[in-house]
């Protein structure tokens, strides 16, 4: 994976996670009342658009990371981390959920799409940062152990 690769996937998913989270922080804890009752935050159209229009960039950056990153850690063998791993199975259904959320018509599918959407993309959040911060040597001293005791 290129350092240009590397670096627009690590962009795109700090955009996309940070207007996800405005969106949802906004939709759940954002409720103001209006002359008229409850009413949204006025914030919370802007950070729906700007969440739909970054996260394809994500799934771009990730459709990179997936041919020049994934595929040759798995190639390799079990010897890569578990978080990249667990984040690839999370892509699928927070992606498909994503969408799900903005094509369905009916109330009840669109609220569990978006627990589907919002739980999928925080255990991949977890699961990409974990990647990030979990050292490469903790990695390499458990596949040396490994190999000793076999």
């Amino acid at each position: 994976m290129s350092p240009l690769e590397r670096w627009s996937l690590h962009l795109a998913a700090l955009a996309a996670a940070g207007t996800g989270l405005m969106d949802g922080l906004l939709r759940w804890f954002g409720v103001r009342a209006g002359e008229f009752g409850p009413e949204p935050h006025p914030w919370l159209p802007a950070a729906q658009h700007l969440h739909v229009l970054t996260a394809p960039l994500l799934l771009f950056a990730l459709g990179m990371a997936v041919r020049g990153h994934l595929q040759i850690k798995l190639k390799k063998g079990p010897e890569g981390r578990r978080t990249g791993l667990g984040a690839a199975f999370l892509i699928a259904p927070m992606v498909l959920s994503g969408y799900a959320v903005q094509v369905v018509t009916s109330p009840a599918w669109r609220t569990v799409f978006s627990w589907a959407h919002g739980l999928s993309a925080g255990l991949f959040l977890l699961a990409y940062l974990g990647h990030l911060f979990i050292p490469h040597a903790q990695v390499e001293l458990r596949t040396t152990a490994d190999r000793r005791a076999s």
